[in-house]
């Protein structure tokens, strides 16, 4: 009887302490599991609180929490395990709002919807969406794609409707509407081998930032487009082929694409080749100095081709690693022919006649391994490894041929470049609004100049970068801010010149809120950058009689420091940003000049302090469902150091639209001069025109014609005046003239579903030393 109580007494305490411990589980769970909420309030975009909307989060496909907001508008979920959520907003009339959400402590936010607007148009429906909302940050805005553009199964033709951008869907080119090229990156990593494969629906925002983080200031980017993608699901298919020609022919070129994977493995691919036919130009000049005037006229004609291939596989090995491989092949080669005559004045006058012949071709190799670890979903370190090795050979002649004597130049370059580069960086961001990235570059260049027409000696450039970095940003109430920092030290050998020093850059900027359509943005950054070979080659590359061009080696990098600010207004579509810059170089390198034995010297040296103030505005507006149109202009003031303020005028323009399976695109720029500190060039047509048509088959077949240049042939004076010697070149470029091309395009997408997260990020392309 004893042993049964004793027992059933043993089995009460056991089953006692398993309770008291799943107690003690479930208690410390909530503990943890508590730590983690996510409030906030959800308005209109008057700033009027919303009673009853929807609050869901999901992860995968599965919903995880949710709940309504209360009568001011306010809601809150609570115990909530920390990790990455789909965020989905819904209220009658507003329209849906959804993105991603990293959930870690307490967070605490306000939500903004915008009202559904309708309308009937010529029977189609118009429902307003999350594209009018554009959301700032420290460095730019970030914008959403239209309905339209994401069903446009073109990535440019729908990036084309981002404010400032510029998206060629015929050259798959971006640009900037001021003409730069931005530094594209995808899920927030560098890439090189551009947004073709991308699918617009797969588009989840786009981020254009004005300000360069240290990280990327080495590249020369002014800006940089962050192109973010939605998560992946199945395994998937991409083949795209284009064929383009000018008619009559002049320029063509033939490109294929394809990537193949799944959410593990993919490989990417690229074949194009492009050839110029004919490209001819009428030119005409005068040099005059102490004893001789020459003028002469005649033309040129110059043939080219180039042949590109590069594979990029990607794999990603464990759920917090990834794995890129690519290589990058591409061979150019150029020749061009010319011939006029002339007169030339001493103390008797001699007329000539000339010939000119150049060939040049290039060869560039290049391999990277890229590696992603994830420590966590806000953690990461990203390691680039890159070697390039290319080739050039530059070889012709020029002979003048008077009534008693002859003149005659030939010349031969044999040039080849290697360089590698290792890249480690490390970046966390946390409770979404702070971020910090700290990392470092170390690269590695040697040049050979081989000048073998002249048997002069190897011309030796190395150079050692050695560059640290870091940035950070965050947010004080309505105040977003960014800054950074780098150091780079620079070891060079040019010749038998040898210098070494350390020079800073840098990058702040704030960005304040004022509502949903207004906001303020100040930025200053600190930029240096070295002079290149060949402004460092002492070797002469000219070919005239009465000219020798080469290089200078004993320049040092020059210093800039950039002041901008700017104002951006949007409303429904309309994105207006008037600006200002100021620019102050110090030790710039620029072209100069000097007279010896009656031969123009021309050089370059560092020239002490240049300033250049800008005043501009840009606006885009979005036409309903049909398209967007564009327009922009800067004045510049250049203030070069003992002369006169010299001024130009810059202004760009287009627009772009879709009507059921038709396309149509228009783009012009014109820049009034362009200076340097010897020199005024003036453009008498716009520098670039075009417009196109496109005629969709089916939403994967497109046939597209475009005329380039249909505001006349390019047409160019440059005029240049050192010491006594002075110099004018006119150039008409006869074949950059009304001129129509036809395009054939064939896009495939498979199984588009689940790409793998790792893109194009490799970044060791070089275009190859050049002279």
């Amino acid at each position: 009887m004893y042993s049964k109580r004793r027992q059933r007494s043993l089995i009460f305490i056991k089953r006692s302490k398993e309770q008291l411990s799943l107690f003690l589980f479930l208690i410390l769970n909530l503990q943890v599991t508590a730590q983690n909420s996510f409030s906030g309030v959800v308005t209109d975009v008057d700033n009027e609180t919303l009673p009853g909307v929807q609050v869901l989060l999901f992860v995968g496909d599965s919903l995880y929490a949710g709940g309504l907001t209360d009568n001011s508008g306010q809601f809150s979920l609570q115990n909530l395990q920390s990790g990455e959520y789909m965020l989905h907003i819904l209220y009658p009339g507003f329209t849906p709002l959804e993105e991603k959400r990293q959930i870690k402590g307490t967070l605490k936010y306000q939500f903004i919807l915008m009202k559904e607007m309708t309308a009937e148009l010529d029977g189609v429906e118009v429902v307003g969406n999350r594209s009018d909302i554009v959301k700032r940050t420290a460095t730019g805005e970030i914008f959403y794609l239209s309905e339209k553009a994401k069903n446009s199964n073109d990535p440019y033709r729908a990036l084309n409707e981002i404010p400032r951008l510029v998206a060629n869907d015929a050259l798959r080119t971006i640009s900037m509407e001021d003409g730069t090229s931005p530094l594209i990156l995808i899920n927030g990593t560098t890439v090189h081998t551009g947004v073709t494969p991308i699918d617009p629906k797969d588009i989840e925002s786009v981020e254009v930032m004005n300000v360069v983080s240290a990280r990327y200031l080495r590249t020369g980017a002014r800006h940089i487009i962050n192109i973010k993608l939605k998560q992946k699901k199945n395994p998937y298919t991409f083949f795209e082929v284009m064929n383009r020609h000018d008619i009559p022919w002049r320029q063509g070129m033939g490109a294929v694409y394809f990537e193949i994977g799944n959410s593990k493995y993919s490989l990417y691919g690229r074949g194009s080749g492009n050839y110029i036919y004919d490209d001819d130009i009428d030119m005409d000049s005068w040099q005059q100095g102490t004893y001789y005037y020459k003028q002469s006229s005649g033309s040129s004609q110059t043939n080219n081709h180039y042949l590109l291939g590069e594979l990029l596989f990607k794999w990603k090995f464990t759920e917090k690693d990834y794995l890129a491989a690519h290589v990058y092949g591409k061979y150019n080669k150029e020749k061009t022919n010319g011939s006029g005559d002339g007169l030339y004045e001493t103390d008797k006058k001699s007329p000539f006649e000339y010939t000119s012949r150049n060939r040049n071709s290039s060869y560039v190799w290049t391999g990277s391994i890229y590696h992603q670890h994830l420590f966590t979903a806000d953690q990461v370190l990203e390691t680039t490894l890159a070697f390039n090795s290319n080739r050039n050979i530059n070889e012709g002649e020029r002979g003048e041929t008077y009534p008693d004597w002859l003149y005659q130049y030939l010349y031969e370059y044999r040039n080849k470049r290697s360089s590698g580069s290792l890249n480690l960086d490390y970046s966390k961001n946390w409770n979404e609004i702070h971020s910090l990235n700290i990392g470092s570059e170390t690269k590695y260049v040697n040049d050979h100049i081989h000048q073998v027409s002249d048997n002069f000696p190897v011309f030796h450039h190395r150079q050692w970068n050695q560059y640290l970095y870091a940035s950070f940003s965050s947010k004080v109430g309505n105040l977003y801010y960014m800054g950074s920092l780098g150091v780079e030290g620079i070891w060079l050998k040019a010749g038998n010149i040898t210098s070494h020093y350390f020079k800073p850059r840098g990058s702040f900027s704030g960005t304040y809120v004022v509502n949903e359509q207004n906001s303020f943005q100040t930025s200053y950054t600190l930029l240096n950058e070295a002079p290149s070979v060949g402004q460092l080659n002492p070797y002469n590359t000219s070919t005239d009689s009465l000219v020798i061009n080469k290089g200078n080696p004993y320049l040092l990098p020059m210093q800039k420091h950039d002041f901008n600010a700017s104002y951006t207004f949007n409303k429904a579509g309309l994105y207006i940003t008037p600006s200002v810059g100021y620019s102050i170089y110090t030790d710039i390198i620029e072209p100069f000049g000097y007279s010896e034995d009656d031969i123009y010297i021309s050089t370059y040296h560092n020239a002490g302090k240049f300033k250049m103030f800008w005043a501009g505005a840009s606006v885009n507006y979005r036409l309903g469902n049909f398209g967007n149109i564009y327009v922009g202009g800067n004045h510049l003031v250049n203030y070069y150091p003992g002369q006169s303020p010299r001024k130009t005028f810059i202004c760009n323009g287009g627009m772009s639209g879709a009507y059921k399976k038709w396309y149509f695109n228009m783009n012009l720029s014109y820049q009034e001069f362009i200076y340097t500190a010897v020199s005024r060039t003036k453009y008498y047509t716009p520098n670039y025109s075009s417009i196109q048509l496109n005629y969709n088959f089916t939403p994967n077949f497109y046939v597209a014609v475009a005329v380039q240049y249909f505001t006349g042939a390019l047409h160019t004076e440059t005029e240049t005046h050192s010491e006594n010697y002075q110099a004018f070149l006119s150039q008409r470029m006869l074949d950059l003239n009304v001129r129509p091309w036809v395009l054939i395009r064939y896009t495939l997408r498979k199984n588009n579903k689940q790409k793998i997260k790792l893109k194009n990020v490799v970044t060791g392309k070089e275009q190859g030393i050049s002279l």
